[in-house]
């Protein structure tokens, strides 16, 4: 017997989710234009599954509305939201809900995102495998995830197989289930929060001057350098970095010092440094 369901997805997913619509009765359909809000917490759905079809932002919405019912996510992004047990809610502050973890499923056609959109979520990804690379929470098992993430995000630079940075995602998002992110994330979450930045940017604009803070000295092998500046040189190139008009450097430093898994990180930041990561990140 065929069961209910409710299909939420995004500008380039609609096709997709029509598609695969087929496979259930009494279908309604969630088209999402933005991350999920208060006032997706206050969404309602007795469909017998609840299915995400796209980004994070949409597999983020399916897994709030979902509850205690079934939560299918297809992913067409590296965010990782496809494998966490939590979703991200944007106001005025960032909130992290728990949620059940999603059945995973492979989206089976082909997928083609904006530049801005690809090179975000490329962003997030690489900024996942860092952290939980470097974490101080990072075992033994974390370690192989996020290696095997970068190794995709690699292949990835080299063939522009959307697939293989979907695969990058999922891995990278494995490895913060165990360890959470750290000081990339909490220092894009204000960034976000006050100048209406994607996540995925904030991350890209901060991530060459946080790997060069941290040096993190077994990091560079990974992407065969030989040193932290070397790599922070390189990623400069892939990341999409864009100047903020009026950047408030102490607003968001001191901001991000409330963010408790700053200091999960290998090392710990003052606030004049992360001033001087903010300030290099966006007069590069």
């Amino acid at each position: 017997m065929k069961k209910t369901a409710l299909i939420i997805y995004s500008n380039s997913t609609k096709n997709y989710a029509e598609k695969i619509s087929k496979r259930y009765k009494n279908v309604k359909f969630l088209k999402i234009f933005e991350p999920p809000t208060e006032k997706t917490l206050k969404i309602r759905s007795r469909k017998d599954v609840i299915i995400g079809i796209g980004g994070g932002s949409v597999i983020d919405t399916a897994k709030i509305i979902a509850k205690k019912r079934k939560c299918v996510a297809i992913p067409t992004t590296a965010s990782g939201a496809a494998v966490t047990s939590y979703a991200t809610v944007w106001g005025k502050k960032k909130i992290s809900i728990t949620t059940q973890k999603p059945i995973l499923r492979t989206y089976k056609d082909s997928i083609k995102l904006p530049f801005n959109i690809e090179k975000e979520t490329f962003a997030d990804a690489l900024s996942h495998a860092i952290e939980s690379f470097w974490s101080r929470n990072a075992t033994k098992r974390s370690i192989e995830f996020s290696k095997k993430a970068i190794s995709c995000l690699k292949s990835y630079l080299l063939k522009e197989d959307h697939n293989v940075l979907v695969e990058a995602g999922i891995l990278a998002g494995k490895a913060i289930v165990i360890t959470k992110t750290n000081i990339i994330h909490a220092i894009s979450y204000p960034i976000t929060i006050n100048y209406k930045i994607s996540h995925g940017m904030a991350c890209s604009k901060i991530l060459p001057a946080v790997v060069e803070f941290i040096d993190y000295k077994p990091l560079p092998k990974l992407f065969d350098f030989n040193s932290t500046a070397a790599l922070g040189a390189f990623l400069e190139i892939t990341c999409l970095p864009k100047n903020i008009k009026n950047f408030n450097y102490s607003l968001i430093a001191k901001e991000a010092m409330l963010y408790p898994r700053l200091y999960n990180g290998p090392k710990t930041p003052f606030k004049g440094e992360l001033e001087l990561i903010l300030r290099k990140s966006n007069e590069r």
